[in-house]
This record gives structure tokens, C-alpha cells and sequence, in this order.
């Protein structure tokens, strides 16, 4: 992977997300719009994006990405390991640990992780990182809800409606399509690749748009926060580049699993914790700000370092 590279595709939506921050602060996004064109961006831009991206994929060895999906799954096993040992070595406050094992299993691998996969290794990555993040949504709606709902509060079954949505579907779709070898490149590839290209850009409008909505100055002054993201942006991914190095895999995958890993926390970690009415929210709220304007230096920083 070229380093010039990523720092120029890191200094481009880092400009995007100040833009989106502008356009919050003169009024023209604010929460409401946020959340339409987030939901937009999960829902619909970003499968597209993915789909576009499998029917120009390469059609060998297609079955290899079930075992994707099932590293993902043990890797997603290992952050829950990893994060709940953590916060027991640390001796972090026990009413802030949950969110902090929150915190540390799940990274923005959509908004800003996907831009950066397509930006700095292509289309066809963003359907590898699909894959291997497909773990994501059993898990936030599993382990991370476990996570907030409150103790005396009634057990909450697993419900498949809660997984099932329209992104999910076209994500499954984008993996059937894969596994059944149909591929284009005439108007339905070009209409698909068109609608799911604006991804990247709106992604990091809508990022930099939320994060004004953070406090700035409590959180830039709140030491435990850089800490913290030394963790979450350089420990975390170090220690995925290691395993992957150990189990010898490719340097193709081991980039998209190194970068995706080094991501800052996820809105999803906050949107949970406001569901349960957590106390925890304005931690989690100081950690997403400050680790998503540290990871526009440390991502470059890692690309220098490991590759």
C-alpha cells in the first residue's frame, strides 16, 4: 500500500469532514438531517457501493469469502476478549467499563472506514471489508445492547428484526451475486457504481456535520480521551497487523483488516447508550469527537510505520 497515497486520501476527508462541520455550524445540516442522511448512507448508498464493487470483482476462488465472514466473527470474538481484560488490567471505574469494551470492539468502520478502504485500495476492497465487518451488526445488537440495558430492566430476546434491514439485504445480495459469479459492466453496473460513488464524500460531509454537534472543548480537554485512543487508534491495530503477520495473510487483506481496525469509535456505540439513557454518553460522545480527528494522523502514521 502506498503511504503517499493514504495521506492524500486522508487529507481529502478530512477536508470533507471540515466541510460538513461548516455547513452544520451555518445551519444548512443539523441533527434531524443527520440522522436522514445517515440512515440514506447505511441503508442504500453504501450497499450499492458494495454491490457495484462485486460485479466487477475478480470471480475466482469465490467461496473463500464464507471464510471471510467467519474470520470476521472470531475476530469480533477476540475484541469483546481483548476489551473486557482491558478494562479489568486498567482498573477502569466499573460504571464506565462497559462503554469502554463498547468502545474498543466497535470502530467506525462504516462512515470513515469504507472511504478510506475504497480511496487507498480500490473499488473491490470495500466488498472484501463487507465481509469481513459482517460481524458487525450480530454483535452491536447483541453484545453492545447487553451492554447498556440496564440490569433490573426486563431480558431482552434476540430478535432477527433488529439485524434484518435494508442494508443488511443488499449486503446479502451483494454476497449472493459474489458466490453466484454475475458480473456486468454496462448500464446496470454503471447506474449501481453511480449511486453508491457518492458514499465516500456525503459519508465524511454527514461525520464532520455529527461531530459539531459534539462539545469540542470539553472533550479536547479531557486527557483520559487520548488514553484512550491510543488504544483504540494504535494498539488495537498494531496488534491486528501482528496476528495477521503471524497467520501469514496476504498483504492485500491484511491492509484492509489493518485499516479498518484503526478506525475511531462508532456512532453506533452512542446511539446505544442514548437508547438506554446510559450515563455514559457524554464519555462515549468526548471519545468519538477526539478519537475521529486523532485517527486523520494516526491512520497516515500507521501506513508509514507497517507498510
Amino acid at each position: 500500500m502506498d503511504t503517499g497515497v493514504l495521506i492524500k486520501v486522508m487529507v481529502k476527508l478530512f477536508s470533507l469532514m471540515l466541510l460538513g462541520f461548516a455547513v452544520n455550524k451555518a445551519g444548512i445540516l443539523d441533527n434531524h438531517s443527520n440522522q436522514k442522511l445517515s440512515a440514506l448512507i447505511v441503508n442504500v448508498t453504501m450497499p450499492l457501493l458494495i454491490i457495484s464493487s462485486v460485479l466487477k470483482a475478480d470471480s475466482e476462488n469465490r467461496f473463500s469469502v464464507l471464510l471471510l465472514i467467519a474470520a470476521g466473527v472470531g475476530m469480533y470474538v477476540l475484541f469483546i476478549v481483548f476489551a473486557k481484560a482491558l478494562v479489568r488490567i486498567l482498573r477502569l471505574p466499573k460504571g464506565d467499563r462497559r462503554a469502554y469494551e463498547c468502545m474498543m470492539v466497535f470502530a467506525n468502520s462504516a462512515l470513515m472506514g469504507y472511504p478510506v478502504v475504497q480511496s487507498a485500495l480500490g473499488d473491490e476492497a470495500v466488498f472484501y471489508t463487507s465481509m469481513i465487518h459482517f460481524a458487525y451488526n450480530i454483535f452491536i445488537y447483541t453484545f453492545g445492547i447487553n451492554s447498556f440495558r440496564p440490569k433490573t430492566s426486563e431480558k431482552e430476546k434476540f430478535s432477527l428484526r433488529k439485524i434484518i434491514n435494508p442494508g443488511f439485504v443488499l449486503c446479502i445480495l451483494a454476497l449472493v451475486i459474489y458466490i453466484s459469479g454475475i458480473r456486468s459492466d454496462g448500464i446496470v453496473y454503471e447506474t449501481i457504481y453511480m449511486a453508491g460513488n457518492v458514499t465516500s464524500p456525503l459519508s465524511m460531509i454527514v461525520l464532520g456535520s455529527i461531530l459539531a454537534l459534539y462539545p469540542i472543548k470539553q472533550s479536547l480537554t479531557d486527557l483520559r480521551c487520548y488514553g484512550f485512543s491510543l488504544i483504540r487508534l494504535i494498539v488495537i491495530p498494531v496488534i491486528t497487523f501482528a496476528i495477521c503477520r503471524i497467520l501469514n495473510i496476504s498483504n492485500y487483506y491484511t491492509s484492509i483488516i489493518t485499516i479498518t481496525n484503526a478506525m475511531p469509535v462508532g456512532s453506533m456505540v452512542l446511539m446505544l447508550a442514548a437508547q438506554y439513557n446510559s450515563e455514559s454518553k457524554e464519555l462515549i460522545s468526548r471519545n468519538i469527537l477526539v478519537t475521529t480527528l486523532l485517527a486523520n494522523i494516526t491512520i497516515p502514521l500507521l501506513g508509514m510505520i507497517l507498510f
